[in-house]
């Protein structure tokens, strides 16, 4: 289990990297939210993106978030395929701010109860993303 658990977290560290590197040139002083997800028992990747696009055009109604993106990541090759980063871009800190400042009680926070019946996120982490030019 501890080598399960040290394979899994090696691996959605890095994917985060990947994508923050892929992600970074193209949002220059964006922030970057990275979940560790997984799929609760019986549920779908079909069943994920569905209350994910839910969530999102929550997420898309608030004042700031009009620009955010989302992403599902999945591994390729894993011991648990039913593991998942969920990330979340915001175009700048400032809009990051107006949402995370109105987040409670939204629309978004509403679709929160949707998604638990779906995925459990443990671990989440906010990364700035800056241009080396």
């Amino acid at each position: 289990m501890k080598n399960t658990l040290s394979v899994l977290f090696c691996s959605v560290l890095f994917a985060g990297v990947l994508l923050i590197a892929y992600i970074s040139p193209a949002r220059a002083d964006s922030l970057v939210q990275l979940w560790t997800c997984e799929l609760n028992d019986g549920k779908t990747r079909a069943e994920l993106m569905e209350v994910s696009v839910a969530w999102m055009n929550a997420v898309k109604s608030m004042d700031g978030a009009k620009d955010f993106e989302a992403y599902l990541e999945y591994p390729v090759a894993a011991d648990d395929l039913d593991v998942f980063t969920f990330v979340l871009i915001a175009d700048s800190a400032t809009n990051w701010g107006t949402f995370e400042d109105a987040y409670e009680g939204s629309p978004a926070a509403k679709a929160d109860e949707a998604w638990g019946e779906v995925a459990d996120c443990s671990a989440s982490s906010l990364w700035n993303s800056m241009k080396i030019e």
